[in-house]
């Protein structure tokens, strides 16, 4: 019995061994993949779980059309390194590149192919690489520039044939595409591939769309559901269909970090192509200017890969992303958590101490946005000091918001961050009661000169000691953050802040409070009391609120509005 026991949990073992190994199988075969390419120039180092694989880009075919050169191998290695926090990303070489030329010469060949896969081989065990992909742009076509043959189609498939006899059926073998599925033909070396990458985009510049998804009066010679059309036809199951979509766009060089936050020149304005499901920029004529893809487009796309059943999605190039990672942890939630097109939430620090008499009002804040978190599609982090934060913390967020936490408590790094943060509209920014005090009172720290022009040039004067109501009036009914709201509103229990001057010269100025107002009334007057504005002067979206002393303004229906309207407004 004991015998018949012990080789009963033996075949047990084995059965479930066998039942993880295939589950994984399964899991690597029926996952949707997310291929970013990261490229030998850049420095940013790659979030590695927010993607399955990171193509390599690029090494190139050598001068003697018999093996590779590895651009900037240190950096690989920095990649491929990464594979020890993520076990389960692919990291994978990718050979060639636009204008990238020596793959016609060393095809014609078998023994330079045959060569030219033994380096690549190489290169895979030397840098602990998982596969190959090759980026021949385009065999047959001299388009960029490089040499080219009538014979390139035949003698890829033979390329392919050769990598994947030298590289085994263990690692992978990839391939990138022009839009069209043009230049290679399919049905000879598909067997040899595990999927395609279709470049699905540039098919455009303006006033054309650079990467749409369907077909619009000012969609060019293909899109992105033509180009997958186009390769399906061809013979290429979606099952290893791997849509691409660009992180960069197409149009004038001071456009191409835009996302949607930026300050646009006078004229251009923010469009959204109903027809190609895209976004793009355009001018007074309504020209498309500059073509682009947002986490909405891309949300989209992604869901057409889900609803076509394709193997995934890729990007070029991670670096063009977003200081806050939009557009990756779209294609992250979307492919690989939530199988469903899904729009990365904007995040916002909400900066606010504990164990002070303004907690209560930072905790009904934090409440309130908890609540509309999935109808603002945000994220919120709380954060209760900035005296000692990672440099480059900050650009991750879409909006600061200073809830509680005064500027003269900073970090002189935390400061320095906060300045470029504003100075290059990273994101946007909201401030509240607090964020006016600004340094040299109480026996704090030294004044910060940065904030205080940021504020209006300002500095703290003093304040009704005994909270008071009060009433403030609107002064710009237009402006987003006090559209539709009343000309005055009653504010509860505040401390209402002085100044040694107005700040008015400097700032747009959208409320002030009615100093008569106070109940219990004060003597503490400063005459022209401004007490919401912006600063226009700066590149960031912003807005100060002088008030934020107690939890009660949220039971204000007016004061609600007021604050969803600012955090619309600062996360368009």
């Amino acid at each position: 019995m004991k015998l018949f026991k012990y080789w009963t949990t033996v075949a047990l073992c084995m059965l479930m061994s066998a039942s993880a190994s295939a589950a994984r199988r399964n899991t690597e075969k029926d996952g949707k993949v997310v291929v970013a390419y990261v490229t030998s120039w850049t420095k940013v180092i790659p979030d590695p779980h927010s993607m399955t694989h990171i193509n390599y880009a690029f090494a190139l075919v050598n001068k003697t059309f018999d093996g590779i050169r590895i651009n900037n191998p240190e950096r690989l290695r920095q990649i491929t390194a990464l594979k020890k926090e993520a076990p389960q990303l692919r990291v994978m070489l990718s050979v060639g590149g636009w204008g990238a030329g020596g793959f016609s010469e060393m095809a014609a060949s078998a023994d330079r192919r045959k060569a030219f896969a033994r380096d690549c081989l190489r290169a895979v065990e030397e840098y602990n690489l998982d596969g190959i992909d090759i980026d021949w742009e385009y065999p047959t076509q001299n388009s960029a520039g490089i040499s080219c043959s009538p014979q390139d189609t035949d003698n890829f498939t033979l390329l392919m044939r050769d990598l994947r006899k030298t590289l085994g059926n263990k690692r992978l073998l990839t391939i990138a595409t022009v839009a069209s599925g043009e230049y290679i033909d399919f049905s000879a070396c598909l067997k040899y591939l595990d999927f395609v990458n279709v470049m699905a985009y540039d098919m455009g510049n303006p006033p054309r769309h650079h990467s749409p998804l369907y077909d619009s009066p000012i969609t060019g010679w293909m899109s992105t559901s033509k180009a997958i059309e186009s390769h399906l036809k061809k013979g290429v199951p979606g099952d290893k269909l791997v849509m691409g979509m660009p992180f960069y766009g197409r149009g004038p060089k001071h456009f191409d970090r835009y996302n949607g936050t930026q300050p646009l020149p006078a004229g251009i304005t923010e469009r959204w192509s109903h027809e190609a499901q895209v976004p793009y920029l355009a001018n007074q004529g309504d020209t498309l200017v500059f073509g682009y893809d947002n986490v909405r487009s891309l949300a989209i796309k992604c869901q057409y890969i889900m609803d076509h059943g394709l193997r995934g999605g890729m990007y070029w190039e991670y670096a063009d992303d977003t200081p806050q990672g939009d557009k990756r942890r779209t294609l992250q939630l979307s492919l690989m958590q939530n199988r469903r097109g899904t729009e990365a939430p904007r995040r916002i620090l909400a900066i606010a101490e504990k164990g002070n008499a303004h907690e209560a009002f930072s905790q009904a804040a934090l409440n309130w946005l908890n609540a509309h978190k999935d109808s603002l599609n945000i994220q919120v982090d709380r954060l209760t000091s900035l005296r000692d934060v990672p440099a480059g913390m900050l650009e991750q967020y879409h909006l600061i918001l200073q809830l509680d936490y005064p500027p003269y408590a900073w970090s002189d790094a935390a400061k320095a961050d906060f300045i470029h943060y504003i100075e290059n509209a990273t994101g946007s920014y909201i401030g509240f009661h607090h964020a006016t005090l600004l340094g040299d009172i109480f026996g704090a720290g030294p004044m910060w000169d940065w904030f205080s022009r940021f504020m209006g040039g300002i500095r703290w004067k003093g304040y009704i000691e005994t909270p008071s109501d009060g009433t403030i009036c609107l002064e710009d009914h237009v402006h987003p953050v006090t559209t539709g709201l009343p000309d005055t509103i009653r504010i509860p229990r505040d401390e209402w802040y002085t100044y040694h001057s107005s700040p008015r010269p400097n700032v747009h100025v959208l409320a002030h409070v009615d100093e008569h107002s106070y109940s219990p009334a004060s003597a503490v007057r400063m005459g022209d009391h401004p007490v919401i504005w912006t600063n226009p002067a700066v590149p960031a979206r912003n807005v100060y609120f002088q008030f934020g002393h107690d939890a009660a303004l949220f039971q204000q229906p007016d004061f609600v509005k007021m604050f969803a309207n600012a955090i619309r407004w600062a996360l368009p």
